[in-house]
């Protein structure tokens, strides 16, 4: 049987749940409390000693004494030791102390008693086992309180969700899929919280988030800090705090999440000056190790209320976060929004009932794929607490039912963030789980085949200078060669020149590097028919844009065995005509080249009718013909073999010279 399959078995929906469960259920207890005080109530014991003890210890329930009512009803059990009330109300009390053993004891001393006397504590047996992880016991307890007759509609519902969860996780434990996740060790994970925030493309550096309890005279219960971690012949280094030279010491921040290059941070501030009113989401952006003063991202996306957890597209078109704002399924939701045209957030819409649930939901991860969203919930079935869930969108953009990640990455603990790598290959979660080093430790596993986000490639590049090796805040364009859209759109490191872009399987990309006084770099990626396994990692060149330079028009291409441009060539002239129409004192020439195939003449009249395309195409986006001169050299010139077709399809090349 499928977790999928468990979710309708009972005819219900998990949606019920919060069908105000802890108010039926302690409504259900306090009533039964308090007819067991009304004058004419018989009791199930006999002795007058033991009914009286029995009042006492529920005054002090009542008034939350434990102590002193655990005192009374042991004074009334030692009078009569088949008193079931007064074993009803200690299994209760147990309970609301998390003294879990002792209030499985109670309570089954009284069903031991009789069985039918009060069917709810079936339903408090089966929480328990539950929060235990004894699913078996748990699932045992709830089919024996469906047994009972005189049940009502309401406990009847709550019952046959909770058993959708209790089934779930039985099967979930039952059929592990991973290795237990490894604890990453100290010195990252310490007796504090530690949040998994970030991790390098070549898992050598991390960044996490430690929350630490302050004191009283702070104002604060609690701070989190930004660190970092790198790894140094297989050992993390002693995290440092990530510098924030903005970062007033009176606000907290936390949440933090980074975009796919780690060049802007997401993150939550509460309560700060230029807040809604809540905890709203800001933004920083970064250069070189710096980062710059945070932003408000404005109305659209922050309210009154709360709004925290944001994670962001690879391509920055998307934002996903948790929000409590109104109009959501429950408590806390995932909302998304769309950046627009003029740089603006849409209003947000709610993911839905795939991903959310009317109990809560948070800590969004959106792996580079765009597909792949990971999130935490309470309100989905699972093994207990917080667990980790999958869902992915289709090619129209409708998101999956959400899927709980599975045993043992999660348990019976909480498990509340995710982070997976660029490449799919693992995830850091952080969890409570025992055996840690104290609250929320960090750790690591390998993604399997049911959660392994889609494939995607990237492009990890310095651009600088080519005659002086100095680094270029340069614009970095990606386009879809097919459809002439523009798929992502960044800019290299002002200070390192550094940049990271994310392609996908699939498409023919064109891949542009520009920046005013400098030769436009372009280039052909071609991911077609390719298996993506290995990312571009390289130095870019860009070379000033002096006369006498010359650029290969990698993108500018022609209909077979003729002088026709193809459709995909307008994305690179249309940056060809951008840069002359910047750059009004260089003229060129525009130089065609064939292959081998052919004799000489044919090679050569071929070479200057493409010449010719270009020159008219720049004709009629603007540029001057005074500015633009041709010339063919069919063959004569060839840069690579043409014994191979790749070597051909190199030769078959159309280049600028700048004079």
């Amino acid at each position: 049987m499928t977790i999928e399959h468990l979710n309708n078995k009972y005819g219900c929906k998990c949606t019920l749940y919060r069908l105000q469960t802890n108010m039926i259920l302690a409504f259900v207890f306090v009533l039964f409390v308090n007819i067991t005080l009304a004058q004419d109530y018989q009791f199930t014991s006999g002795s007058k000693k033991a009914i009286k003890s029995y009042k006492l210890g529920s005054s002090y329930y009542s008034a939350k004494n434990y102590n002193e009512a655990i005192l009374h009803l042991d004074k009334a059990l030692h009078h009569d030791s088949e008193f079931i009330e007064a074993w009803l109300l200690l299994g209760d009390i147990y309970s609301d102390l998390k003294r879990f053993d002792e209030a499985i004891g109670a309570y089954n001393s009284a069903i031991a008693l009789d069985s039918t006397f009060f069917p709810p504590v079936y339903y408090f047996l089966g929480n328990i086992y539950y929060e235990q992880g004894d699913y078996s016991n748990s699932s045992k307890s709830l089919r024996n309180l469906l047994k009972q007759e005189s049940i009502s509609d309401d406990l009847k519902a709550l019952s046959l969700v909770k058993l959708v969860s209790v089934d779930t996780a039985n099967y979930l434990v039952n059929n592990p899929v991973a290795n237990n996740p490894i604890n990453i060790g100290s010195p990252l994970n310490t007796t504090n919280d530690e949040y998994i925030n970030f991790v390098n493309t070549g898992f050598d550096m991390l960044m996490l988030t430690k929350r630490t309890k302050q004191p009283r005279y702070t104002g604060m219960q609690y701070k989190e800090e930004l660190y970092y971690s790198e790894l140094y012949d297989s050992i993390w280094s002693t995290p440092k705090q990530v510098k924030l030279g903005w970062k007033d010491e009176s606000l907290n921040m936390g949440t933090i999440n980074f975009s796919t290059d780690g060049k802007t941070m997401y993150f939550t501030g509460c309560y700060w000056p230029d807040s809604f009113g809540g905890c709203d989401i800001y933004s920083a952006d970064k250069e070189g190790t710096h980062w710059l003063e945070p932003n408000n991202m404005g109305s659209s996306i922050n309210t009154t209320t709360w709004e925290s957890q944001p994670i962001i597209s690879s391509d920055g078109k998307r934002m996903y976060f948790a929000s409590k704002r109104p109009g959501g399924k429950g408590g806390s939701d995932i909302w998304m929004s769309i950046k627009l045209k003029n740089n603006s957030w849409s209003p947000p819409v709610n993911m839905g009932d795939s991903i959310n649930t009317e109990k809560d939901e948070m800590t969004p991860f959106l792996h580079a794929d765009g597909n792949t969203l990971f999130f935490a919930s309470n309100g989905h079935p699972g093994l207990g607490g917080w667990d980790l869930f999958v869902s992915r969108a289709d090619e129209i953009g409708r998101w999956s039912l959400a899927r709980n990640i599975g045993y043992p990455i999660n348990t019976k603990y909480n498990e509340i963030v995710i982070f997976s790598s660029i490449d799919g290959k693992f995830s850091w979660i952080s969890s409570d789980r025992a055996g840690g080093y104290g609250k929320y430790d960090i750790y690591e596993f390998e993604n399997y085949d049911k959660i392994l986000p889609q494939k995607v490639m990237y492009v990890e590049g310095l651009v600088v200078n080519k005659e002086t090796k100095e680094p270029i805040n340069a614009k970095v364009e990606i386009t879809n060669l097919h459809t002439s859209e523009i798929i992502n759109t960044t800019f290299s490191d002002s200070l390192n020149g550094e940049f990271l872009i994310v392609l996908f399987p699939g498409i023919d990309y064109a891949f542009n590097i520009s920046k005013k006084g400098f030769l436009f770099l372009s280039e052909n990626i071609n991911l077609q028919d390719t298996v993506v396994d290995k990312s571009i990692k390289q130095q870019f060149e860009l070379s000033p844009l002096l006369k006498g330079n010359k650029q290969i028009m990698n993108n500018v291409s022609f209909e077979f065995n003729s002088h026709k441009l193809l459709q995909s060539s307008t994305i690179e002239l249309n940056k060809l005509s951008e840069m002359l129409a910047i750059n009004p004192n260089i003229n060129i020439q525009i130089i065609g080249h064939t292959d081998s195939i052919g004799n000489d003449e044919y090679n050569m009249k071929l070479s200057k009718k493409r010449a010719e395309s270009v020159q008219k195409f720049l004709i009629a986006k603007g540029i001057q013909i005074t500015r633009l001169s041709t010339l063919a050299k069919g063959a004569s010139m060839p840069i690579d073999s043409n014994i191979t077709e790749e070597g051909r399809a190199k030769n078959r090349r159309t280049e600028v010279l700048f004079q």
